[in-house]
């Protein structure tokens, strides 16, 4: 008799419930509820998500929120953008790339240019005797080679930078001459045997550069983006010279010729820059002789171009 009047107890509440209905409706609503976020965070992973075998690994790539996660293999890295910039992290959130709040400098990287001779301030004119320098300054030109600089911060936005590189100068003369070393080291003029012509001529140098500037950088709309200004010195070791010449006519013979041509073994003088972040527009201005005191005409080296710098 006590077991059925239990069971009966036990069958009332379970109706009183269900006409009630709130048990029942709130383990389906939690039902409802965990499936539907379980189907948004597949859904959302299955969105951001982009997952590429190659050979043997895997590489993933999600973005959750301002941050994106990069998996390649075993090896996970965080990319996140924030308003000092955008630095990357391996998996144990040590930064490994550039620190935004660290001043870089803007030197190092390839730079092209035109070359050219300044004879006194700001003055291209050669004497009458000096004429076979005369140069073809749109064929006259020079391309330098420079390592990742080295920084030296004395603020955020301002330091100092230098590097070690090599120069390539390309002087194509104007002329039909080239020249020659004497036996005293004197330079002079070198024409063409009496029927012959020069289809070109030119005088190649290679030197060992180290500039220095001082470089201020003006940051633009509060980014991490800056416009650079830098001026500084610049010194060089020469490597080597040479000449080479091409005989007009059809089967365009070449003649080169390696010397010293009695040039300055070092020289220095002063370099400036502008630009936008790698993009750079250069100057360089050498006070030192390109040929030794006495032994050929006075003339100052100038180079002026364009530069794309490597800052990280």
């Amino acid at each position: 008799m006590a077991l059925p009047a239990i069971c009966q107890e036990e069958k009332v509440k379970q109706l009183e419930n269900l006409e009630s209905g709130t048990d029942t409706t709130i383990k389906k609503t939690d039902t409802v509820s965990q499936a539907s976020n379980l189907e948004e965070e597949t859904t959302s992973e299955v969105k951001d998500t982009v997952i590429v075998e190659v050979g043997q690994e895997i590489f993933s790539v999600k973005e959750i929120g301002d941050e994106t996660l990069i998996k390649i293999g075993n090896r996970q890295y965080r990319v996140v953008e924030d308003n000092d910039g955008v630095s990357v992290y391996k998996g144990s959130h040590e930064r490994y790339r550039r620190n935004p709040d660290r001043f870089r400098g803007h030197l190092g990287g390839l730079e092209l240019g035109f070359n050219g001779f300044l004879t006194d301030y700001w003055s291209t004119s050669l004497e009458p005797e000096d004429s076979y320098f005369d140069l073809n300054t749109t064929k006259s030109y020079n391309w330098n080679l420079l390592l990742p600089c080295i920084n030296i911060p004395f603020a955020r936005h301002f330091g100092m930078a230098t590097t070690i590189g090599i120069a390539f100068n390309k002087y194509r003369f104007d002329g039909d001459n080239s020249i020659i070393k004497d036996e005293d080291g004197v330079i002079g003029p070198l024409y063409p045997e009496p029927g012959d012509s020069y289809d070109k001529s030119k005088l190649v140098t290679t030197y060992a550069i180290l500039p220095l500037i001082l470089e201020a950088q003006i940051p633009v709309s509060n980014s991490h983006r800056t416009i650079n200004l830098g001026a500084g010195v610049i010194g060089a070791a020469k490597l080597g010279s040479h000449t080479k010449i091409v005989y007009a006519g059809d089967d365009k013979q070449k003649e080169s010729n390696k010397d010293d041509f009695s040039l300055n073994t070092f020289r220095w003088g002063a370099t400036a820059r502008i630009g936008y972040e790698f993009f750079q527009i250069y100057g360089t201005c050498y006070f030192t002789p390109l040929i030794e005191k006495g032994k050929g005409p006075e003339l100052y080296p100038f180079e002026v171009g364009i530069a794309f710098t490597i800052n990280d």
